[in-house]
C-alpha cells in the first residue's frame, strides 16, 4: 500500500485535466481571500490558497473544525485527549506540528505560547464564514510559527437587513448531546451576528468526559465608509483524561483509564477590533487583540498545573495601490505588535513566570507585468525579547533573558496559463520561536531542580512550485516543495530535555482535484507524499544521519463523493488514508515498529424541507481499530504507549432556520 500510493497520485496528475470538463459551477471564479492581510481575489495570492467555503462547511457531517479540517491534504491531526482540540500538523513537523502551523481568526492569532493543542472548539463552527488554507507560507505577513503554512478561519459578517434565527440539536454514540444557535439583525447602517455552542460527550475511553461551551457576539458597521467591527467570546471546557495504554493494554482494553484522576478544564475570553477604511488607492486598516486563559489540569494523579495566560495584540497596516511605467503595484506595509505574559503554579512547589514581547515590521510589494506575471517580493524583521523564571528558586540557572532579531522574507511568481491555469513558484525563508514549555524544566537542573535554558530560534529555507485550476465545473493543484531547517526545536527522548536539533529536511508532493461530472454529482481527492529526515548529525551519540522524523506518514490520501438527489436529500461518502509512521521518541528509527497504517470511512445522509435539515451520519464505518499517536518507551524494549481513536459512531442532528 505505501508504494501503491504515489503511483496512483501520478496517474491522478495526468488523467484529471483531461477529465475536469463538466459545465457545472463547482466554485466561483471570482472567490476573495484575505491571504495578503486585505481582501484580493485567490486568482492574485502569491501562492495557491485552498478554500472551505461556507457551503462546504454548511453540508459537511463535521461537528468540529478538526473533523472538517482533516479532509484536506496534508492536514493531519493527532488525538491524545479526547478533546475538540486535536494537535494539527501541516507539511510533516511531527510532534511539533502545532508550533509550526499557524491558525488565525480573522487575522488574529489563536495559538498559544505554549505546548498545548490549538483551542479549536473555542469557534463555534456556525460563526465560520470560509477558512482559507497558505500551504508552506505566511512567515513575512504573519511572523513566527508558519513554515508548516497558515490557516486563516474568517467568521461570518451580518448583511444588511437580516433578521435569522438559527437552531441546531443533535445525538449519538457515547452518550453525546450538542446543542448551537446563531442570529443575526442588522439595519442598513449598523448589524449584529451571536453565536453559542454547547457540547458534552463520555467519548470512547472511560474516563473521557467532555463539557464544551462557548459563545460569542459581533457587532459591525454596514454603510459605505469606515468598517468598524468589535467582537467578543468567551469559552470554557472540563476534561477528563483517561491516559495512555500500553501495546499489551490495547489489546486487552482498549477503552480503559490508565489515570482515572486526571483532568484538565479551561475558561478563556477575548476581546477582537477591526477598524478600516479605503481611500481610493489606499487602505488602511488595524486589528487590536486582547485574550486571557486560565487552566487547570492534575496529571498522573499528584501533578498539578494551574496557568493563566494574557495575551494583547496591535497590527496597524496599509494597502497601497499605484501604477508606475504602465504597470499595477500592490504595497502592503505593517507593524504587528504582542505582549504576552505567563504565570504557572505547579506541584513541586514551582511558580514559573515568563514574558515575550514581538514587535516585527514587514513589507510585501507586488507587481503585474504586462505578461499577466505577477512577482511579489517580501520581508520582515522582529525583535524577540523574552523573560523566564521559577519564582521558587534563588538558583541562577532558573532565570534568564533573550534577545533575538529574527527575519523572514519571500519572492513568489504567478503566471496565468490560458483563462483558467495559473502556476507559481516562491522562495523563502521562515522561522520559530521557541516555548515557555521547551525551554522551562522543572527537574532539568543539576540538582534535579528547576532550569531556564533558552534555544535559538528555528530557521528554514523554504521552495515551492506548483500549478492550479480553477473553472466550471472543476478545480485541481498540484505541488512540489522544500525545505531545509537549522536549529529546529524539538524533544530530545535521549536527555529528556528540548533542544536544537541537527539540521532537517522536509520535501513533498500535493495534489488535491475536485470534479462535478454532473450536477447532482461532486467528485474529489487529494493526495500528499512528505519525507521528513535528519540530514546529519546525532543525538546523545546515537546517529540520526538519514533517518526520518517521527509521526510523519510519507502517505496520506482522501476521496469523497456528494451526490444530491431530488434536490433536498444528499448522500455522501468520505475516506482517509494515512500511512505508517515511525513512534514519538524513535528518532533513530530502531525501535522495530511502526504505527500502523489505517483507513477511515465515514457515511453520511441529509435531507432538506423547506427551513428545516436533518443529517445522519456514520464515522469509522468499517470499524477501523487504530491510534493517531503513539510513543516508544525509552525504558522498557519493546513497549510503545497509544491513545486509542474511536470505533464505530453514529449520530442524528437537526436544524431550522427562522426569519429572512
Amino acid at each position: 500500500m505505501e508504494r501503491l500510493f504515489p503511483a496512483l497520485a501520478a496517474g491522478a496528475a495526468l488523467v484529471f485535466p483531461f477529465h475536469l470538463q463538466a459545465q457545472s459551477q463547482l466554485v466561483a471564479p471570482e472567490v476573495a481571500v484575505t491571504a495578503t492581510r486585505f481582501e484580493q481575489l485567490a486568482a492574485d495570492a502569491p501562492i495557491g490558497v485552498s478554500i472551505i467555503s461556507r457551503e462546504r462547511i454548511e453540508q459537511s457531517h463535521s461537528r468540529t473544525l478538526p473533523q472538517l479540517l482533516a479532509r484536506e491534504p496534508g492536514l493531519l491531526f493527532r488525538d491524545s485527549t479526547g478533546s475538540p482540540d486535536k494537535q494539527v500538523d501541516l507539511r510533516g513537523f511531527g510532534a511539533t506540528g502545532d508550533q509550526n502551523t499557524l491558525v488565525l481568526v480573522d487575522g488574529v492569532k489563536l495559538n498559544d505560547n505554549e505546548l498545548t493543542a490549538v483551542r479549536w472548539s473555542s469557534i463555534p463552527l456556525s460563526a465560520v464564514e470560509r477558512i482559507e488554507i497558505l500551504r508552506g507560507s505566511g512567515a513575512v505577513l504573519y511572523g513566527g510559527g508558519a513554515t508548516g503554512g497558515v490557516i486563516n478561519i474568517v467568521t461570518r459578517k451580518p448583511e444588511s437587513g437580516s433578521r435569522e434565527l438559527r437552531v441546531w440539536a443533535g445525538g449519538g454514540s457515547y452518550d453525546t448531546l450538542g446543542t448551537r444557535a446563531s442570529g443575526s439583525l442588522a439595519g442598513e447602517n449598523i448589524g449584529l451576528t451571536a453565536y453559542a455552542e454547547y457540547l458534552e460527550s463520555d467519548n470512547y475511553r472511560d474516563h473521557n468526559a467532555l463539557r464544551q461551551q462557548n459563545a460569542e457576539v459581533s457587532v459591525a458597521t454596514l454603510a459605505p465608509g469606515p468598517e468598524l467591527r468589535l467582537t467578543v467570546g468567551a469559552d470554557k471546557q472540563d476534561l477528563e483524561l483517561p491516559g495512555a495504554r500500553s501495546n499489551t493494554q490495547l489489546q486487552t482494553d482498549r477503552r480503559g483509564a490508565t489515570t482515572p484522576d486526571d483532568y484538565a478544564d479551561r475558561e478563556s475570553a477575548f476581546v477582537r477590533g477591526f477598524a478600516s477604511v479605503d481611500l481610493d488607492r489606499i487602505e488602511l486598516a488595524t486589528d487590536l487583540g486582547y485574550r486571557k486563559k486560565r487552566s487547570e489540569s492534575l496529571f498522573f494523579g499528584f501533578t498539578r498545573v494551574d496557568a493563566d495566560v494574557e495575551v494583547w495584540t496591535l497590527t496597524p497596516r496599509m494597502n497601497l495601490h499605484h501604477e508606475s511605467f504602465g504597470w499595477a503595484h500592490q504595497l502592503v506595509a505593517g507593524v504587528d505588535l504582542e505582549r504576552w505574559d505567563y504565570q504557572s503554579v505547579r506541584t513541586g512547589p514551582a511558580t514559573v513566570l515568563a514574558e515575550q514581547r514581538n514587535d516585527a515590521v514587514y513589507v510585501q510589494h507586488s507587481t503585474d507585468l504586462p505578461s499577466a506575471t505577477r512577482i511579489t517580493v517580501g520581508g520582515r524583521v522582529q525583535s524577540v525579547d523574552y523573560d523566564a523564571r521559577d519564582a521558587e528558586s534563588a538558583a541562577a540557572y532558573s532565570a534568564g533573558t533573550q534577545s533575538r532579531t529574527v527575519r523572514a522574507h519571500e519572492i513568489a511568481l504567478r503566471q496565468p496559463i490560458a483563462d483558467v491555469w495559473h502556476v507559481y513558484g516562491k522562495l523563502g525563508r521562515s522561522f520559530r520561536i521557541a516555548t515557555v514549555d521547551e525551554i522551562y524544566s522543572q527537574f532539568g537542573g543539576p540538582f534535579f531542580d528547576p532550569q531556564v535554558a533558552f534555544l535559538e530560534p528555528q530557521t528554514s529555507h523554504d521552495r515551492e512550485v506548483g500549478i492550479e485550476r480553477s473553472g466550471a465545473g472543476s478545480r485541481l493543484r498540484v505541488s512540489a516543495y522544500h525545505m531545509d531547517l537549522r536549529n529546529e526545536i524539538r524533544f530530545n527522548p535521549f536527555t529528556f530535555e528540548n533542544e536544537n536539533l541537527p539540521p532537517t529536511r522536509r520535501y513533498g508532493l500535493e495534489l488535491e482535484a475536485a470534479w462535478l461530472p454532473w450536477p447532482e454529482l461532486e467528485l474529489t481527492g487529494s493526495y500528499t507524499y512528505t519525507v521528513a529526515k535528519f540530514t546529519e548529525g546525532a543525538l546523545a551519540g546515537n546517529s540520526v544521519e538519514g533517518r526520518t522524523v517521527p509521526l510523519v506518514p510519507r502517505n496520506h490520501a482522501a476521496l469523497s463523493a456528494a451526490y444530491r438527489l431530488a434536490g433536498d436529500t444528499r448522500f455522501t461518502l468520505e475516506t482517509r488514508y494515512v500511512g505508517r509512521q515511525f513512534f514519538d521518541n524513535d528518532e533513530t528509527n530502531s525501535f522495530g515498529e511502526m504505527i500502523p497504517a489505517y483507513t477511515v470511512t465515514d457515511l453520511g445522509v441529509s435531507r432538506e424541507a423547506g427551513r428545516l435539515r436533518v443529517a445522519f451520519s456514520v464515522l469509522n464505518v468499517t470499524n477501523e481499530k487504530y491510534f493517531t499517536y503513539g510513543v516508544r518507551s525509552v525504558f522498557s524494549p519493546g513497549v510503545y504507549n497509544a491513545y486509542p481513536a474511536p470505533e464505530r459512531s453514529f449520530f442524528l442532528s437537526a436544524d431550522y432556520r427562522f426569519g429572512d
